[in-house]
């Protein structure tokens, strides 16, 4: 449906008007209109109806908030005869439309409306199903001498939630789309329609659809260059689903974007210059400011990103200001509030910021508080200590000095340009979900970039480094705005950004709860997420920015000044709330835009000079706000150089020196896209007695992206004494990608004129050595499996070699290997005599547990909303099936029975379990699948480590295919989330993996967790009973980075499809193929029957089947040749006259005590005469 934006300008506006004529009469004693002659369908020319929301808002009907109106249409009649003709019925009142305006394959279930007293709201626990308009009267009105028919009502909430939040998530989220778009209000006498007008249904009134966004981006930036200011409208990346992902420039002019960029390779090059001339006051500069959204379901983050574009482009249009009230202080009365409740919820500030904070925002009062959980029911919300509060205007100024002022977008345009990204996840947006249409949360991801959305948003953050950066979240009890809550991240430079963020941060709050009607109090984590007891004893609630996988944390990399914000429910009061907060913070950064720049230059010159500041340390506190307590944890100095930073890393580039040569190059890929400088040997270099070969990329960590290179590479973080993250830390690129690299922390290793800059990836291709008709096919990367895949897909003999030296590795044809090799990075070794293997039996078809039974979601009224709307929530699905299927290549099929194949991370049903039980291959992992397989019968025991994870040492304990690479590689390093562990092998089971007594390398596990982790069993492998299963006890495909552990999935995929021997595969596969033509004769007394073998391979004998019917021969053959010389055979058995007898034949053909078979032969028929 194409959308009338006009009818979706953000003012108050009359609807459209159409028109028509309607020509009353009275006819004996009832009401009967008299019709012009016009079809039924017909909109006759006059007066139409107006259509009017009597109290705040938009004259539209809003999902989420209550509201009263009126609708009236001009009549020609008195009033007495319309007063009469209400009486009678006459009029009836419609709300609908034609088609929804989603897409009608992905949301077939949209209300198309109809009567007005036949819309319903939905059930939900705060309310029964009911009529959603109430008190609908008609009246007539006389306005000087005209008279209107006048319609009013009222419209209750859809959901009975004044919010989009945690309440009824299924529903209300998943059906908010079917419901929103325009329709037509009208009103009919009979056959006749009287007038129409558009109304627009939507959650609230800023609401927009994805298609809105890109039209709302185009026409506001047509308006801000009419009205003088720049604007430009870039797309940034296309996301997995193929959409477009755009973000919109606001500036005084263009070149204000060029001088930008230009300045950033300055800063990045030549900091300490750039500071001093912001000190002498000879720069004249400006730095760029970013807005975005990335779940798209946390639904008014696009909408206040777009309303804030809009004040600047009317500012622009109007007299220049976007006026706002500011909170400058607390009065007295709020100082003592302030020190009051934080007494009663048992609070105090870190001995850290106690100096930086105000506390503004902290109170409640007597505020109301707005439901925004379900936890308790819907009619039991509680003033938890938490939620945010709906005060009085009164109460307001009781305990905060406020003031109007205004931002004057020509003076603030001076300092600071605007990128606003309004869609990060246009996916999640087009459909009102969470995930992108991989099932991926994009805010886990922004580090290991396994996703087009966040390689695109990360490379636009590392392109223009802003200095302010901020992404709109939700729903928390609380109005939330960072900083965060320690534990912090060790590659941000944390004092820089604590130098400004709790000022920033405490206005962003302040300005956004003053400027709205019903959020009026917010919290900050690193203010106010430290308890303190009766005792005094403090305690840390963990809201951590650790992970870099959140977005602006991964800005952290980069010197960004960088916030999350999380509103506590979804309206029209939280878009107002952030849109302000946006317009006080662009206020903020322009008055201390000096402060900011100049601590990111200082971020950049200590990568330069590779400093280790001491001022980072007091940051890591213990659990208990020791400060410093923790900062040889989180900042752990190498010996060699006494630095947390290493000198260099060192990534081979060259076949024989580097294990993954794919994962190589996508790693340095990875590092140029993140801004990160290379450089290459020109010469080989000897460190520490190594040689380093020419070629080898370089990244020197004596730049100003250093921190966001470390982040990704470092691998010395173990987190023991916190009892709870938000995400797991570890990046681990080498280990988890599987790629070779040196960690140098020798002073001056490399000379700089054995460095050449690098701007892009080495080209590399597959490597191949030996000759001969076989070659081995290292079993080394993602790209091996890949290219096994290839192959079996396209019916060519692959195998598994299992035994001797190439134990592990896969066994191709050389001619099978040249075919794949230009299209995968792969090692291979050619030889003339193959080594023994067993043949992979066919393509494998796997299939990947956890997706629900039903495409869609229903209740009492039947299926609604997006298609697999559940499946896209569930995120660790979303893994699985973008390894098996996107990453590794496996055909996945949607039907359990269907598979060869079970494998995955999520819980079995009861028929999954069935499966396995009579026969079908499992591999299973993480507590999910153990406790599938106890409900199997298999006797494992186990404890589930909870959120725990950890990159340690392993051995591996028996001689399985599924490790023999592995171990080969001495690759002793594993990778697990979950900090799961098998306590008792089942009886016939063979272990596969165990953690050694090593302390871990990395990751978050409580040092008590730790200890019992270490000598556990991690994999295990079952054949018994007619079940074969592989499992692990903790992940394999965690956010689909921990690819050099998907090795262990695939091999134990294939260890279960193995068939016979590779030696006998093309002999064997071609007597499969071989073909054999039969025909019947008469014969003297009986039907000769005769045959002939297709192609050169050879049988041992025939079988003959025989059958009186066409589609049935039993399963024991009536005739066996001795030989394969005899090719007939006359039938004279018990024959019957006038009898047709079928005849089908194949030979047979025994390869090392095998038995094998050829294709059946066409149908011999004849009738006995």
């Amino acid at each position: 449906m194409e959308v009338n934006m006009d009818c979706f300008r953000r003012k108050r506006t009359r609807s459209k008007i159409l028109t028509m004529v309607l020509t009353i009469t009275m006819v004996m004693s009832s009401f009967v209109m008299a019709v012009p002659a016009f079809a039924a369908d017909q909109t006759a020319p006059q007066d139409a109806i107006v259509f009017d929301n009597t109290g705040a808002g938009e004259d539209a009907i809003s999902l989420l908030d209550a509201r009263s109106f009126t609708a009236k249409v001009k009549v020609d009649m008195t009033k007495e005869e319309l007063e009469k003709a209400i009486a009678d019925g006459a009029f009836q009142w419609t709300l609908s439309r034609g088609a929804g305006m989603q897409d009608a394959s992905m949301f077939p279930y949209q209300y198309l409306g109809g009567k007005l007293e036949d819309w319903k709201c939905e059930k939900t626990e705060a309310q029964e199903r009911g009529p959603l308009f109430e008190n609908i009267k008609q009246t007539a009105v006389a306005e000087g001498d005209a008279v209107y028919l006048q319609l009013s009502f009222d419209a209750k909430t859809m959901f009975g939630y004044n919010g989009v939040d945690g309440r009824g998530r299924k529903v209300v989220r998943n059906k908010v789309l079917d419901y929103t778009g325009e329709y037509t209000l009208a009103c009919t006498n009979g056959d006749v329609r009287l007038g129409e007008t558009s109304v627009w249904v939507r959650p609230y009134d800023s609401f927009y659809t994805q298609s809105q966004v890109d039209k709302k981006m185009d026409e506001l930036a047509a308006r801000a260059n009419a009205a003088g200011i720049y604007a430009k409208i870039e797309q940034i990346g296309t996301s997995s689903a193929g959409y477009p992902m755009r973000a919109i420039f606001i500036s005084a002019s263009s070149s204000d974007l060029s001088n930008s960029q230009a300045l950033s390779k300055r800063a990045e090059s030549e900091p300490a210059k750039v500071q001093s001339e912001i000190k002498n006051g000879s720069l004249k500069y400006k730095v760029p400011v970013m807005y975005s959204n990335v779940h798209a379901d946390e639904i008014i983050g696009p909408d206040s990103c777009l309303d804030f574009v809009e004040a600047l482009v009317e500012a622009a249009e109007g007299d220049g200001k976007i006026p706002y009230t500011k909170i400058t202080g607390l009065t007295s009365a709020g100082t003592a509030a302030v020190k009051s409740e934080m007494a009663e919820r048992g609070k105090v500030w870190s001995e850290l910021i106690k100096d930086k904070v105000t506390g503004v925002g902290y109170i409640r009062g007597n505020g109301k508080v707005e439901p925004t959980s379900s936890s308790s029911g819907a009619s039991s919300y509680s003033r938890t200590s938490d939620a945010t509060v709906n005060m009085t205007d009164e109460e307001m100024a009781k305990y905060y000095n406020m003031k109007d002022t205004d931002l004057n977008v020509k003076d603030v345009l001076d300092d600071i340009f605007f990128i606003v990204v309004p869609s990060e996840n246009v996916d999640g947006r087009t459909n009102f979900t969470r995930t992108n249409s991989n099932y991926f949360d994009l805010n886990r991801d922004n580090t290991y970039q396994t996703q087009a959305e966040t390689q695109a948003m990360t490379a636009l953050i590392a392109k223009w480094n802003p200095v302010s950066f901020h992404e709109i979240h939700g729903f928390y009890e609380q109005f939330q705005v960072e900083p965060c809550s320690p534990t912090h991240e060790p590659n941000a430079e944390y004092d820089l950004f604590m130098d400004t963020a709790l000022a920033q941060g405490e206005n962003f709050g302040s300005t956004a709860i003053a400027n709205n009607e019903k959020i009026n109090s917010f919290q900050v984590p690193m203010r106010d997420y430290l308890e303190v007891d009766k005792s005094g004893k403090k305690n840390w609630i963990p809201f951590d920015d650790m992970s870099t996988s959140y977005t602006p944390q991964y800005a952290f990399l980069h010197g960004v000044n960088a916030f999350t914000v999380e509103v506590p429910y979804g309206s029209q009061e939280a878009v107002d709330a952030i849109k302000y907060g946006f317009i006080g913070n662009a206020a903020f950064v322009a008055e201390n835009k000096d402060r900011m720049f100049t601590n990111q230059l200082e971020f950049y010159r200590r990568g330069m000079e590779n400093i280790d500041s001491d001022a980072i340390r007091p940051w890591y506190v213990s659990q208990s706000d020791e400060i410093g307590a923790e900062a040889d944890v989180f900042r752990k100095k190498y010996k060699e150089n006494d630095n947390f930073f290493p000198e260099y890393y060192i990534i081979p580039m060259t076949s024989s020196k580097q294990q993954d040569m794919k994962a190589a190059k996508e790693m340095v890929e990875y590092l140029l896209r993140n801004d990160v400088k290379l450089k290459k040997l020109t010469a080989d270099v000897k460190i520490n007695g190594v040689t380093y070969v020419k070629g080898s990329i370089v990244v020197d960590m004596h730049q100003a992206k250093r921190n966001m290179a470390n982040a990704a590479l470092y691998t010395n973080v173990v987190i023991t004494d916190w009892n709870d993250l938000y995400s797991e830390p570890l990046t681990a690129f080498s280990q988890l990608r599987g790629f070779d690299m040196a960690v140098i922390t020798k002073k001056g290793a490399i000379k700089s004129s054995n460095m050449q800059a690098v701007t892009k990836a080495p080209a590399i291709k597959s490597a191949k050595s030996g000759s001969g008709n076989y070659t081995i096919l290292r079993n080394n990367s993602v790209d091996a499996i890949q290219a096994v895949n290839a192959l079996l897909k396209k019916g060519k003999s692959v195998g598994m070699v299992t035994s001797g030296t190439y134990k592990g590795e896969f066994l191709v044809s050389t001619a099978d290997f040249n075919s794949v090799k230009n299209q995968y990075i792969l090692k291979g070794y050619s030889v003339k005599t193959a080594p023994k293997a067993k043949v992979i039996k066919k393509s494998v078809k796997v299939y990947i547990p956890g997706r629900t039974a039903s495409p869609f979601e229903s209740n009492e009224q039947g299926a609604y909303g997006v298609k697999n709307y559940s499946d896209r929530l569930n995120t660790s699905l979303g893994w699985d099936l973008f390894a098996y299927g996107k990453q590794m290549g496996f055909t996945i099929v949607s039907n359990p029975a269907k598979a060869d194949v079970i494998v995955g991370n999520r819980s079995l049903t009861d028929a999954e379990i069935n499966l396995v039980k009579e026969g079908k291959p499992y591999v299973g992992y993480t507590a999910n699948a153990l406790k599938a397989a106890k409900a199997m019968g298999i006797g494992v025991e186990y404890v589930d480590g909870g959120g725990y994870d950890a990159l340690t040492t392993v051995t591996y304990e028996s001689d399985s295919l599924i490790t023999a690479k592995y171990k080969k590689e001495k690759d002793f390093i594993m990778y697990g989330y979950g900090g799961n562990y098998i306590t008792s092998v089942p009886e016939g089971a063979k272990v596969l993996v165990k953690t050694t007594s090593d302390y871990p390398i990395e990751g978050f596990m409580s040092s008590a967790h730790i200890e019992k982790y270490k000598n556990t069993v991690q994999a295990i492998d079952y054949a018994k009973n007619g079940m074969k299963v592989t499992l692990f006890a903790n992940t394999l495909t965690n956010k689909a980075h921990q690819q050099d552990d998907y090795r262990f999935a695939a091999n134990a995929i294939y260890e279960k499809m193995l068939g016979e021997d590779f030696a006998n595969a093309k002999t064997i596969k071609g007597v499969k193929n071989t073909t054999i033509s039969a025909k019947s004769a008469k014969a003297e007394k009986g039907i000769k029957v005769s045959w002939k073998k297709s192609g050169s391979y050879k049988v041992d004998k025939y079988q003959v089947y025989r059958s009186t019917k066409k589609s049935s021969y039993g399963t024991k053959a009536y005739y066996v040749t001795k030989n394969a010389k005899t090719v007939s055979f006359t039938d004279s058995k018990s024959l019957k006259k006038g009898t047709r007898y079928y005849y089908k034949v194949r030979g047979v053909r025994k390869i090392d005590g095998k038995t094998y078979y050829t294709k059946w032969s066409n149908q011999a028929n004849r009738v006995y005469k």
